[in-house]
């Protein structure tokens, strides 16, 4: 498939320069057909749930094959944050131990981890350069209380790649679980679990994945599925689903030793459903091909901006740069009003402005995106 063809799945190219994909996804045409066919199924009959938990394997195998993971590896949940709190609740903390996080990180990488606070759990907070965390810095920061590092793969403002490879490799060895917020590379970058190492990983489907909001994905690495209990429990996650004529069964509490045991009662079948068939696009484009594309044109824009004289705060070099490209052209909060009414889409964050590039976009748009923050800025 070409670029252009995969352009012409995306209605939002028509109407809208659109940067904005580390926010939300305008949702392409295979995501809008599937909806359709789900509902109208829903409508005639009530739907095939059969079909629903068929739909839900083949949706957990390719997301494992997407990230080189084991389908038993892989929970679907709501949303990133619910992986975050379930990693942030599992793990064994005891009071007296610390957490490391950065100020570089998603609110929603935070939160969770304070919550800790209440339970004796000490937060410290690593230092951060241009947005980014060295291994150097976090490995000062780490003592023998430390029992967690928490970190973004791609943070989302300014669009830093931080070193998982290394970070892992440096807990591991010292015993310490790594929390890996991966929303904003799923779906824009090759993540390879097995080459990065971390020991969980948290996502969501409504930015690369093109999917409508509701859907999470969570790994937690085989090996230690064991030591991290679920927060909540239901029939979904025990080994054998005890009958809803319970006076038949005898109930014991018997967790499944998969991720399967994270997952709560109901899934959100249509949300996964569309997941299936997204995973399925990106499967056949190939997330290197995919990789290199993205790079590309953030490598553009970024050129582009600066030799347009703007200030622009992501990294430069490929090894950490990203889908993501932030910027300061005079006020960003009156810049992301003033494209908007011109019909073009982006966020303001961290007092910048944040293009985010999606599959769907073209060294054009980035000329006229370009041209236009010019006109503002002169």
């Amino acid at each position: 498939m070409t670029w252009q063809e995969v352009r012409e799945q995306f209605p939002v190219t028509k109407e809208y320069l659109f940067f904005d994909l580390a926010n939300k996804c305008a949702l392409p045409l295979f995501a809008t057909r599937t909806i359709q066919e789900y509902i109208a199924k829903q409508q005639a009959f009530s739907g095939d749930k059969e079909e629903w938990f068929r739909t839900i394997d083949e949706a957990r195998a390719r997301f494992a094959q997407l990230i080189n993971a084991s389908p038993e590896e892989i929970a679907l949940l709501k949303n990133t944050s619910e992986g975050l709190n379930l990693a942030a609740s599992g793990i064994p903390f005891k009071a007296g131990d610390n957490v490391l996080i950065n100020r570089s990180e998603h609110p929603n990488n935070i939160y969770c981890w304070l919550n800790l606070q209440q339970k004796g759990v000490e937060v410290r907070w690593a230092p951060t350069k241009d947005g980014g965390v060295t291994v150097e810095d976090l490995e000062a920061a780490i003592d023998g209380a430390t029992r967690a590092v928490a970190i973004s793969l791609v943070t989302y403002a300014p669009g830093n790649r931080n070193d998982i490879k290394a970070i892992s490799a440096l807990c591991r060895k010292r015993g310490i679980y790594t929390v890996v917020d991966a929303v904003q590379g799923i779906g824009t970058l090759r993540v390879d679990v097995k080459e990065l190492g971390p020991d969980m990983l948290s996502s969501s489907g409504h930015k690369a994945l093109f999917v409508p909001h509701g859907v999470g994905l969570f790994y937690c690495r085989k090996e230690i599925i064991a030591d991290i209990p679920p927060v909540y429990v239901a029939r979904s996650g025990m080994i054998r689903a005890v009958s809803v004529e319970h006076d038949t069964e005898t109930y014991e509490l018997r967790l499944a030793p998969t991720a399967v045991r994270y997952e709560i009662g109901n899934n959100n079948y249509l949300g996964i459903t569309v997941l299936n068939e997204s995973l399925k696009f990106l499967l056949a484009l190939g997330m290197d091909r995919v990789e290199r594309r993205i790079l590309e044109l953030s490598g553009y824009l970024t050129r582009q901006l600066e030799a347009a004289g703007i200030e622009v705060l992501s990294p430069r070099e490929e090894p950490r740069r990203s889908a993501i490209v932030c910027f300061r052209a005079g006020d960003p909060a009156g810049l992301h009003k003033w494209l908007l009414e011109r019909k073009v889409i982006t966020t303001c964050r961290r007092d910048s402005l944040r293009v985010s590039l999606g599959i769907y976009n073209t060294e054009d748009e980035i000329d006229a995106l370009v041209k236009l923050v010019r006109q503002y800025h002169a």
